[in-house]
């Protein structure tokens, strides 16, 4: 028997094995079965997988697979939502090609898709043969099975996924926004499911999913993720995250959820700059302006997103590593006065009506604890907000991606799937940047451009492609994005 070559080896999975036939290489599923004559176990050759060149598996049509054959004439096909992916989305299956070699085509389908469609990897198959993706990459096979495997030998290529993030780290100074979630998986076989503690108060086995999303300006783009055991807490991840990403410095915008003293000094011990927001009954921080009649102890004054905010920056003193800024939100603080505790109003005892006192000079008031000295009020506040907006937006895809791993059965297979989940997201924020520079988030949103979309299709008169009339709804979301709606199949 010939010699496995190291390129060639590298894709045998557990449960398979590769024949060398003819100079050819081929990839089988095997098992192992108890003779009971022989007294000994023998091996089962369970179907034929694919056949493996240097660059992946090729895989093979089965028996119980219909061929992607291309469309029959007549037949209608998706187009609008995944022609608009396509659009935006052609840098990343460029760096998807030069990273993966030619399965950055199949990759960048299922992200797309996943993207589209908010759907399990076994739906997949369906929504491709619907879609004219399957006209533009025809005989992509994409079946539950053969999906699987592909899983599996993407999960074991993190080298590969580690350098196509890096392709869009920004190469000038720029914020990082450092977001983690906790996901439950209850499957033995992936050790880093241990036991910890998430917001929602669940001890249960889980993945700690932390995530780099790069701020540039205005501009917000996710560009990096890692997964970690349930165990390790987000402080003790950053460093190790920002090594491989490449970067020596990022500043950390953390949540209230995120802050303690403890954490503080640990990222002060590991050299990361921060700005964090302090609960209001903290005590590191000076409550001078409050002691004045309406804003005379503030400083000055901003807008942001049409809201008054006033700021006092606390005075240094030596040997200060920190700064201290508080905000007053007029509009925050009628809310808050409006709404909380009225009920009781006329019937407090005067120890309550003394509290109530005290608890209205905290209305609509913010405090940001810096380690950026050089960063003043304004700037710390807007570079803040920036994170509660991008959150926004992060948690609701999040809830629509829906990041499970309950059928994930190996390392290699979790893996993969928080790299598709991570291209579905980079695709969907390519949206959010286009309707923010169109100035059209206040209509649409991002998460539901795909659905609006979906309806724009294509049909084949028997000769060519041709486009079907653009519904009303669809055609203002693709102004929206800033592109032109097509008068023909591109």
């Amino acid at each position: 028997m010939s010699k496995i070559p190291e390129e060639i080896r590298r894709f045998r999975l557990r449960g398979t094995e590769i024949k060398s036939v003819g100079g050819n290489y081929y990839l089988y599923r095997v098992s192992c079965k108890w003779d009971k004559a022989e007294k000994k176990y023998r091996k089962v050759n369970l179907g034929y997988i694919g056949r493996v060149t240097s660059d992946g598996i090729v895989g093979a049509h089965h028996r119980g697979d219909a061929p992607s054959n291309p469309p029959c004439a007549g037949y209608s096909l998706e187009f609008g939502a995944t022609w608009v992916l396509r659009a935006v989305g052609q840098d990343l299956l460029d760096n998807l090609r030069k990273h993966f070699g030619d399965d950055g085509v199949w990759i960048f389908i299922v992200s797309a898709l996943r993207a589209a469609r908010h759907c399990a990897f076994r739906y997949i198959e369906h929504y491709y043969k619907v879609s004219f993706l399957s006209s533009i990459y025809p005989d992509i096979a994409l079946s539950p099975s053969t999906l699987s495997n592909r899983l599996e030998q993407l999960g074991a290529r993190r080298g590969a996924m580690v350098d196509f993030m890096r392709e869009y780290i920004p190469t000038t100074s720029f914020h990082a926004i450092f977001d983690g979630t906790s996901i439950v998986c209850n499957s033995g076989r992936i050790t880093a499911a241990q036991r910890g503690y998430n917001s929602h108060g669940c001890h249960d086995p889980q993945v700690n999913l932390m995530y780099a999303l790069a701020v540039n300006g205005e501009k917000v783009c996710p560009v990096f993720y890692k997964s970690y055991p349930g165990s390790v807490r987000d402080v003790s991840a950053f460093r190790n995250m920002m090594r491989e990403m490449g970067v020596e410095t990022a500043v950390v915008l953390a949540d209230k959820g995120f802050y303690s003293s403890a954490n503080g000094e640990e990222l002060d011990g590991l050299g990361i700059p921060y700005i964090m927001p302090l609960r209001r009954n903290s005590a590191e921080y000076m409550r001078t302006p409050l002691d004045k009649p309406g804003t005379m102890g503030f400083d000055g004054r901003f807008m942001h997103n049409g809201r008054i905010i006033w700021h006092w920056s606390q005075p240094l003193a030596d040997g200060d590593g920190h700064r201290y800024f508080l905000y007053m939100d007029e509009t925050l603080r009628h809310l808050e006065a409006t709404g909380r505790g009225t009920a009781g109003i006329g019937q407090e005892t005067a120890d309550e009506l003394r509290k109530a006192q005290e608890a209205q000079l905290l209305y609509g008031t913010f405090v940001l604890k810096s380690s950026l000295m050089s960063v003043g009020a304004e700037e710390a506040y807007k570079l803040y907000k920036t994170r509660e907006d991008v959150e926004q937006l992060f948690d609701i895809y999040k809830d629509e991606e829906d990041f499970r791993t309950t059928g994930m059965h190996s390392r290699e297979s979790m893996e993969a799937t928080f790299f598709l989940n991570h291209i579905s997201t980079m695709l969907v924020y390519k949206l959010y940047e286009r309707l923010r520079e169109n100035k059209a988030l206040d209509r649409f949103a991002a998460s539901r451009v795909c659905d609006v979309l979906w309806d724009v299709r294509v049909t084949n008169s028997g000769t060519r492609w041709q486009m079907e009339p653009i519904p009303k709804m669809s055609r203002q979301t693709i102004n929206a994005l800033g592109l032109q709606a097509p008068q023909e199949v591109l």
